[in-house]
C-alpha cells in the first residue's frame, strides 16, 4: 500500500485523481485561513479518505469520481446546502455512502478478505451477487456509524447539526441505495472479469 501510495501518476487518470487530491488539500488550508477547527477536521478527513483510495488498486477513473464526492460532501455542510436545498441531504447521502462502501469493498480486497475483481479468480456464477451484497452490507454499516456521528456532534459540537428520527431513516435509505447501486456497478464488472482470466494482473489499474 505504501509503495501504491508514494508511486509517481502515469496515466492522464492518475493525473486527474491527483489533481482532485490537490484540490483536498487546498481546502485543507482555506479551512485553516479562512474557517475554522471543525472545517479543517472535516477536509482533514477527506484528505485522508483520498490518500487511502490511492494506496488501494480501484476500478480506472473511480478515484476520481470518490474525491469529487467526497469534497461536494464536504463543502456543502461549509455552504449550508443541506439546510438551503431539501433533498441536497438525501442525494449526498446516496452518493457519497455509495463510493465508501465501494473503498471499503477495495480495501477488504488489499488484505485477501474477499475477492479481487480485476485478478484471476475462480469461476462463480455467486459472485457477481455476493459482491454487490458485500458493498450493500458495508454501505449499510457505514450509514449506521454516520448517523451515530451525526448525533455526537448534535450533541457535543453543534447544535446546528440537524438529526431527528425522519432524517436519520431517510439517510440511511439514501446511504443503502447508494451503496446497492455501487455493489451493482462492481457486480457488472465482476461478470466482465471472466475476460481477464487469462490475462496478467496488471501492475497498477489505475484509478
Amino acid at each position: 500500500m505504501i509503495d501504491a501510495l508514494l508511486r509517481p501518476p502515469e496515466t492522464r487518470v492518475d493525473y486527474l485523481a491527483d489533481a482532485v487530491r490537490a484540490l483536498s488539500v487546498l481546502s485543507v488550508v482555506a479551512a485553516l485561513v479562512l474557517l475554522g477547527p471543525v472545517e479543517t477536521a472535516l477536509f482533514l478527513l477527506v484528505l485522508l479518505g483520498l490518500l487511502v483510495s490511492r494506496s488501494l488498486s480501484v476500478l480506472p477513473g473511480f478515484d476520481t469520481v470518490y474525491g469529487l464526492v467526497l469534497l461536494t460532501a464536504a463543502w456543502s455542510s461549509v455552504a449550508d446546502l443541506y439546510a438551503r436545498i431539501s433533498w441536497w441531504d438525501l442525494a449526498v447521502h446516496c452518493a457519497s455512502t455509495g463510493v465508501l462502501a465501494v473503498v471499503a469493498y477495495f480495501l477488504l480486497v488489499q488484505f485477501g478478505a474477499v475477492p479481487a475483481i480485476r485478478r484471476p479468480h475462480r469461476a462463480s456464477r455467486s459472485l457477481p451477487v455476493v459482491v454487490p451484497l458485500l458493498v450493500l452490507s458495508l454501505g449499510l454499516g457505514m450509514s449506521v456509524l454516520w448517523e451515530i456521528g451525526e448525533w455526537w456532534g448534535n450533541t457535543y459540537v453543534d447544535a446546528r447539526i440537524h438529526v431527528g428520527y425522519v432524517d436519520t431513516m431517510t439517510d440511511l435509505a439514501a446511504g443503502g441505495l447508494g451503496a446497492l447501486v455501487g455493489g451493482l456497478c462492481l457486480g457488472f464488472a465482476v461478470r466482465r472479469s471472466g475476460a481477464l482470466l487469462n490475462a496478467p494482473a496488471p501492475h497498477r489499474t489505475g484509478r
